[in-house]
């Protein structure tokens, strides 16, 4: 059991390294668009570099746990939903990636539209990492429910900016904040062993 909980809190520290590193990628990005500095998105390539090896790091952490003995079905839970949550950190992190690489050509100026969405999706990321690192099962829904916005706010960039790179930038943000969604609903499977992978689940769980 020793050696269980010991590879249980390197998985959930090596985890929190890479919502860190996500963390920083998204910052960067918001700080980037909000300031117009394009120049400086240049280090989110190397930082996406590393979010890679992190992420095989962590598989391989995950699968080396799976073949020990017994684990509890909550430790289970866990680890089968850090190995999905494994995949959403580095997807958010090539969007970022993929944000930086379109923003290099920009040449407009960047819409304050564009900037409210980078800072709601920065917000989103910074709740869902606190969530997960607080198995708090209640943000994690609070999370889910509030996407809606974020998906508004991207249809009027779209309908409002039709140019090819702004569209393209706003749909990267918002598929970082598809992913958190997506790391909040594996919170909740892992807390409360519930499946809710369908947002109405939760909206008639919480009377919405």
């Amino acid at each position: 059991m020793l050696i269980i909980e010991k590879a249980l809190r390197e998985l959930r520290e090596n985890l929190s390294s890479m919502t860190e590193v996500v963390l920083d990628m998204l910052e960067l990005v918001k700080n980037s668009l909000e300031q117009e500095k394009i120049n400086e998105l240049e280090v989110v390539f190397k930082q996406d570099k590393h979010l890679d090896q992190l992420e095989k790091a962590l598989d391989r952490q995950c699968m080396e746990l799976l073949a020990l003995i017994n684990p509890h079905a909550s430790d289970l839970r866990f680890v089968f939903s850090v190995i999905k949550v494994n995949v959403d950190l580095e997807r958010m992190g090539d969007e970022c990636k993929n944000v930086a690489r379109e923003m290099k050509g920009y040449s407009d100026k960047i819409p304050p539209e564009m900037k409210q969405l980078a800072e709601m999706v920065y917000a989103t990321a910074q709740k869902t990492f606190r969530a997960l690192k607080t198995d708090d099962s209640k943000l994690a829904k609070e999370i889910i429910l509030e996407d809606d916005a974020i998906d508004k706010l991207e249809y009027a960039i779209l309908q409002k900016y039709p140019q090819i790179g702004t569209s393209f930038t706003a749909k990267a943000l918002e598929r970082i904040a598809d992913h958190a969604t997506n790391v909040a609903e594996s919170i909740i499977y892992s807390v409360e062993g519930i499946d809710v992978r369908h947002e109405n689940t939760i909206r008639q769980r919480l009377g919405k």
